[in-house]
């Protein structure tokens, strides 16, 4: 097993950064295993501060410089009230001057992200982000120096020397080389870069501290994208859900919202449903927890075929992975309208009158013994002559035969023909002709 050299971890740094990794207290350290950079749980930093500095940048081609910054990691809501970054002059005689002093202000913290950014207006343009303390441009000096944050109390004026009676935090010292330089507080040494003052330096993995230099790697001076200054986000920020629009759909028809949620500092890991009046139908649909810190927790409601009409008032609940879990809820209308009215059948149509419909209740008249035998060749016959007339298209002599027909079977009833008989068949008869009359 070979440790990654400190080029390999520094490329991977932004993106372990993006992942949320690095947390002192779940430090992350990276080894080659088989040729595979992997990422392993590990403990604290060595020295156990729970606030570092991580990375500076102090000089950059063109002036004046406003990009200037130094960045703190740590613990989450690490207090750094009673605190002061301070630049401790290295060069010749003038060494162990305070050249700066930054005290910190009462109730500052590190950032839910472990973060803290003090720097210059310029790292608007030319990183998109704004520091937590805005410092003026070109307050870092040019030359060596030792870097440091230090308990504010007993620490001396701007100007002032170090004693060495001070309570150091952390320290980062910067050379160009000069042969009389000195650092201070034990500090560990960081330079020339190419005979040359570094622009600044940053640890190859946030918050991994054995206070050596090889914790540490140069800046880019040409504000490249190695460097990544982070402001803090809010501490133990609340998580927000949203759940869309309120939903509509019809009984019979199933319909779904989707719901998200996500916790700037922390991960969404389950939800839960609430419905009033509950009807037992309307549920979660799949959750899918956030893969990241800030990153969304999903899920969805989900609204059955089943459910009866009705209003619902559906209170969807986000939970994270905090300890105690952070919630945060919110609501969807969920409106199921009435089935519509089926469509009515529509009434069958009347069957079309004809000389064959004629002859089928004939049929069933003498099959029922309704029409006697006796006279139905009368009848057949005069229905013959009616499709003899409408074969030869003579439309009135078939009318005129067919109410000589509506007569015939009238006059025989009711000893040959019974009276419901013969009145269906001459009806039937009447609206032949009709229909010839109108055609």
């Amino acid at each position: 097993m070979a440790t990654s050299t400190p080029a390999e971890l520094a490329e991977l740094r932004p993106a372990a950064r993006a992942l949320g990794w690095g947390l002192l207290d779940l430090a992350v350290v990276l080894v080659l295993v088989g040729g595979l950079l992997l990422p392993l749980a590990g403990a604290r930093a060595v020295t156990g501060d729970p606030v570092l500095l991580n990375e500076v940048l102090v000089s950059h081609t063109g002036s004046p410089d406003g990009t200037e910054f130094v960045e703190l990691f740590g613990m989450p809501g690490a207090p750094l009230g009673g605190l002061s970054l301070v630049s401790v002059d290295g060069d010749n005689s003038t060494a162990g001057r305070i050249d700066v002093r930054v005290d910190f202000p009462a109730g500052a913290t590190l950032g839910g992200n472990g973060f803290f950014l003090v720097g210059g207006s310029g790292l608007v343009a030319s990183y998109g982000v704004t520091p937590d303390l805005v410092v003026a441009a070109d307050t870092f000096p040019n030359g060596s120096q030792t870097l440091a944050l230090v308990e504010t109390a007993g620490l001396g004026a701007v100007m002032s020397s170090v004693t060495g009676a001070e309570v150091v935090h952390d320290a980062v010292g910067l050379t160009d080389g000069g042969p009389s330089d000195r650092w201070f507080f034990g500090a560990p040494v960081i330079g020339p870069d190419d005979g040359f003052l570094p622009g600044g330096a940053r640890r190859t993995v946030d918050g991994a501290d054995t206070d050596t230099a090889g914790d540490w790697v140069f800046a880019d001076d040409q504000l490249g994208p190695v460097n990544t200054p982070t402001p803090a986000t809010q501490h133990d920020a609340p998580p927000t859900a949203s759940c869309g629009p309120s939903l509509a759909t019809t009984q019979g028809v199933a319909d779904s919202a989707p719901v998200s949620a996500a916790d700037p500092d922390g991960m969404v890991m389950a939800f839960t449903l609430n419905v009033v009046p509950d009807p037992g139908t309307v549920t979660l649909g799949t959750v899918t927890p956030a893969s990241a810190p800030g990153a969304p927790g999903t899920t969805s409601v989900e609204v059955a075929a089943t459910t009866p009409s009705g209003s619902y008032a559906a209170t969807v609940t986000a939970w994270t992975d905090a300890s105690p879990p952070q919630q945060a809820s919110c609501a969807v209308t969920v409106t199921v309208d009435p089935a519509p009215d089926p469509e009515p059948e529509p009434d069958p149509e009347p069957p079309t009158p004809s000389v064959a419909g004629l002859v089928a209740m004939l049929d069933a008249g003498l099959a029922s013994g309704d029409v006697h035998g006796a006279k139905a060749s009368l009848f057949v016959e005069r229905l013959a002559r009616v499709e003899a007339f409408l074969a030869a298209g003579q439309t009135s002599a078939a009318a005129a035969q067919l109410q000589a027909f509506a007569n015939q079977v009238a006059g025989v009833s009711p000893k040959w023909v019974s009276p419901a008989t013969a009145a269906d068949l001459a009806a039937a008869a009447d609206a032949v002709a009709e229909s010839l009359s109108s055609s």
